[in-house]
């Protein structure tokens, strides 16, 4: 017993550590959408590094999470956690926190569908005109692929000024 209230102790802490690195990711996200919005593509770099971190440790969180239910008797999911609430004599602290995470979990989930969107309609945009540019026609292309120019600018003389 001295074992499961240490991992329910535990279990505890990862779930406030998982809220706050939750929460971060959520307003990192609606950074994301405002660079995005603003299209400010040089200050996209930073936030990708930034959400990969915060994404690298909540992964490691919910496995130690999972890793304690299971150490617990308790499945390593939402079906466990209630049980570990209903185990528990003074959960209400965790339990408002497993809600909160479920909450941010969500919004986090909506703002990178959003942020998803906002980057396909760039990337559509980029292709129109690209496909303006080379006017669907690769023989009568103004740019090829390596983005120069295809003129021919040969003839031997260039613009003199005088």
């Amino acid at each position: 017993m001295n074992e499961n209230l240490t991992n329910a102790q535990n279990i505890a802490n990862i779930v406030a550590q998982e809220v706050e690195l939750m929460s971060a990711l959520v307003q990192l996200l609606k950074k994301e959408e405002e660079v995005l919005v603003d299209n400010t593509p040089d200050k996209l770099e930073t936030i990708v590094l930034e959400k990969n971190t915060l994404l690298t440790q909540i992964i490691a969180l919910e496995k130690n999470r999972n890793s304690s239910l299971s150490q617990s008797g308790l499945s390593p999911d939402a079906e466990g956690m209630n049980l570990l609430f209903s185990q528990l004599s003074t959960s209400s602290d965790v339990q408002n926190n497993w809600e909160r995470l479920l909450n941010l979990s969500s919004a986090a989930k909506e703002n990178n569908r959003t942020n998803g969107i906002l980057i396909n309609r760039h990337m559509v945009r980029n292709q129109t005109t690209l496909n303006i540019l080379q006017q669907n026609d690769q023989t009568a292309s103004v740019y090829g692929a390596d983005g120069q120019s295809r003129v021919n600018s040969n003839s031997g003389r260039g613009i003199i000024a005088g």
